[in-house]
């Protein structure tokens, strides 16, 4: 959330109404006093009042070195901060050495009522003093080197954690120490927190700060990460910025918004317990990884509509980094962008799935693709950037396409994104293979990369699409796609301010027809309206012309409700509600879900172990003849089966897993005309099967068994009455079903 005011920065830098006095430099006294004066109240707790501050670099340079968007450019804190507060008016004395200039601020805009001031210092003793009062820090905006400032007098301790320096004993030392403090600092290697006292001892108190800084050093650097920039980059441009990202809690904020990014740095309201869920670590999560993020954002690649877009890449990478077996998005969101792109005419602007677009990228090409785009934008000469919407929708197009090494237009049509002839000449030039990978339709369920096909598409539960004739739009989470996500606490709902508008519908498109057999409708859980009481489906091969499947009534309380009907095959899969049949003349669900018929699963008997078995001559044989050669029967050979000799039983324990048992038998083509035996199946210890006498030009026969609730299958060949002289006998494609 950007609440920048550009003129009100500049305002800020130029309101001093403090006096500066400064006086002949003698450094060595003010250093020698300072430090015995750094002993507070408690022996085992230290005051620092000399500092080495060092340089960071101008905010507004790093920001246009970054490309950061208008509004972030200076989102970082330039505030180095000392743990000391000047109170209203108070003189404080600061002695600095060397020539190079530095600055001092009293107070932190959003946390007080007033906005900071800046005093600019001189090389010697400098006197200042602020009519608000506040924390007192220092600005070093030279490019390299640090500069000594001792806190001569004036300021009063307050705690200031520093993490790798402090314990969680100090900490609780100092909250001990100063009672009355009016803030508090906390401070890692990217983070500067400050709240006041009254949060951190509600909030931190009872915890070690460490593990808190950790997290925010964890998540911060993954955004770093994200945005292709390092310390060790060979390449100037494409190093960090120093500055720490502050997370400023606003005791006085009056907005309706939970928290929001400005050059402050990211804003916790007191109000609605965003300050809390920034100290606590159980708490922790997207609205301080969404606000941090917005101090990210590249201002080229963000045309308007994507300000609260873009900015949640660097969500999706903190919420990576720290919670790395949950997907980035749900089933329901990648739905709801999968029916999105499957329109067949569509617009951009109209979709609630950015975000998915965004990721798909990041899925099909991997972790090094964001990085490399931001790095493309960084090298981009400065007068080349795009500037207006137009202009960063084809750039964007453009780009991607290079760090894809893919000509992206297909992607970006599928998304209502289509690419002007000017960027399809500039995409020709560049010599691309053009996509065909259906990365449209990925997710982190089902990953598809760009040498995939269509093939490997697998949708959400095998749904591509879910569609309605009516839904409410004012809540994203209330699309049809809610209704198939798995996931009880979305729901599907008609439109709230239009009831009665039978017959509504909902239905699910599948990526390939299947079988069909039952619907189960679980309604809302928290409310009765939509609750469905009459239903019809309806299923279609082509989404014109749907049948009617099953039609009847369910109970109207919140029970799962179950519809059955004839197996039919079908692509699309609609629940109806038709007049009357919706509760309080709405129609909603909490989760649909569609049962094809299960398909039978096959064990062939020569892949599994018998639990006994005798053949009268030779022993029996897996998938070859009693001979061990190819199974063959009236001249066609077969991969699959049992090879014997008669007299010969073959057992096999079921434990009633099975439903039925199948085979061909007949006389092994080896023998050539001579050989006769006789086949029976035993279940149970019931002839169920007997073949009757057969020889090589007997043409084989079919066994079909029912074996529901069976525990025990034999397989019997006798010697057809005459001896065993030739008796080969298969049982081809022998095997067991359930």
């Amino acid at each position: 959330m950007n609440k920048l005011k550009k003129s009100l920065q500049i305002l800020s830098l130029l309101v001093v109404t403090a006096v500066v006095v400064v006086v002949p430099v003698s450094p060595i006294g003010a250093l020698a006093q300072t430090s015995e004066a750094g002993i507070t109240q408690q022996s085992t707790l230290v005051v620092q009042r000399n500092f080495e501050v060092n340089a960071l670099g101008d905010i507004w340079a790093e920001g246009a070195r970054e490309r950061r968007a208008a509004g972030y450019a200076d989102g970082r804190k330039i505030f180095q901060p000392t743990g000391l507060y000047a109170k209203a008016n108070e003189q404080i004395v600061i002695e600095v050495s060397g020539d190079k200039p530095i600055t001092a601020i009293i107070g932190t805009h959003r946390h007080d009522r007033e906005w900071a001031i800046r005093y600019p210092l001189q090389a010697g003793i400098n006197t200042i003093s602020s009519p608000n009062g506040g924390l007192l820090s220092f600005d070093n905006s030279n490019n390299e080197g640090s500069i000594n400032v001792n806190v001569v007098s004036g300021g009063s301790p307050v705690p200031y954690f520093v993490l790798d320096k402090n314990t969680k004993e100090d900490w609780q030392a100092m909250m001990s120490a100063y009672p009355n403090a009016p803030s508090v600092v906390l401070q890692s290697e990217k983070a500067l927190l400050v709240f006041t006292y009254a949060s951190a001892k509600d909030h931190i108190l009872n915890q070690d700060p460490a593990p808190v800084l950790q997290t925010y050093d964890k998540f911060i650097a993954a955004q770093d990460k994200i945005s292709g920039l390092s310390n060790s980059d060979s390449d100037p441009r494409h190093r960090l910025d120093k500055h720490l990202i502050g997370f400023i809690e606003s005791p006085t904020d009056t907005g309706s918004y939970y928290a929001m990014a400005t050059y402050d740095g990211a804003i916790m309201p007191t109000r609605n317990g965003a300050n809390a869920d920034a100290l606590d670590l159980t708490r922790m999560g997207w609205g301080q990884y969404h606000e941090a993020g917005h101090l990210r954002q590249q201002g080229p690649w963000t045309w308007g509509e994507m300000t609260e877009v873009t900015v949640n890449l660097y969500s999706l990478a903190a919420k990576k980094v720290l919670k790395p077996t949950e997907p980035a998005r749900s089933q329901g969101e990648y739905l709801a962008a999968f029916t999105f792109v499957d329109q067949p005419t569509k617009n951009f602007t109209d979709s609630n799935s950015k975000l998915e677009m965004l990721w798909q990228l990041h899925l099909a090409f991997g972790d090094t693709f964001y990085p490399e785009l931001h790095r493309l934008y960084r090298e981009i000469a400065k007068t080349d950037l795009p500037t207006t919407d137009d202009q960063k929708k084809q750039a964007f197009i453009l780009n991607t396409s290079k760090v894809a090494h893919y000509d992206l237009t297909p992607f970006f049509d599928k998304w209502g994104l289509p690419a002007t002839n000017e960027t399809k000449n500039k995409m020709n030039a560049l010599s691309l293979p053009v996509l065909t990978a259906p990365i449209w339709f990925g997710s982190e369920y089902n990953i598809i990369k760009p040498t995939d096909g269509m093939d490997k598409v697998k949708g959400i539960g095998g749904i591509i699409a879910a569609t309605t004739n009516s839904q409410e739009t004012s809540s994203s989470n209330n699309a049809a796609a809610y209704a198939f996500d798995e996931d009880t606490n979305s729901i599907w709902h008609s439109q709230w301010n239009k009831p009665n508008q039978y017959p509504y519908h909902i239905t699910a498109k599948y990526v390939n027809p299947s079988t069909f057999t039952k619907l189960t409708y679980l309604p809302r859980q928290t409310e009765e309206n939509g609750i469905i009481t009459k239903y019809r489906i309806l299923t279609s091969l082509d989404g014109v012309s749907f049948n009617e499947a099953a039609t009847g009534t369910w109970a109207k309380d919140k029970t799962e409700k179950t519809a059955t009907f004839t197996p039919t095959l079908a692509k699309y899969v609609r629940l109806e509600v038709p007049q009357g049949g919706g509760t309080n003349g709405f129609a909603s669900a909490s989760e649909i879900k569609i049962f094809e018929t299960p398909q039978p699963v096959t064990t062939y008997l020569s892949d599994i172990n018998w639990f006994s078995a005798t053949a009268g001559w030779g022993t029996v044989q897996k998938d070859r003849s009693v001979d061990g050669n190819t199974l063959k029967l009236n001249n066609i050979t077969y991969t699959k089966g049992l090879g014997t000799h008669a007299n010969s039983e073959i057992v096999y324990k079921l434990n009633g897993q099975y439903t039925s048992f199948a085979a061909l038998v007949g006389v092994d083509n080896e023998v050539g005309t001579v050989g006769s035996v006789e086949f029976q199946v035993v279940v149970d210890n019931q002839v169920v099967f007997t073949s009757g006498k057969m020889h090589n030009n007997i043409a084989p026969k079919e066994v079909n068994i029912s074996l529901t609730g069976k525990n025990e299958l034999k397989l019997i060949v006798t010697d057809g009455g005459d001896g065993i002289n030739s008796d080969h006998a298969d049982w081809v494609n022998a095997r067991l079903i359930k």
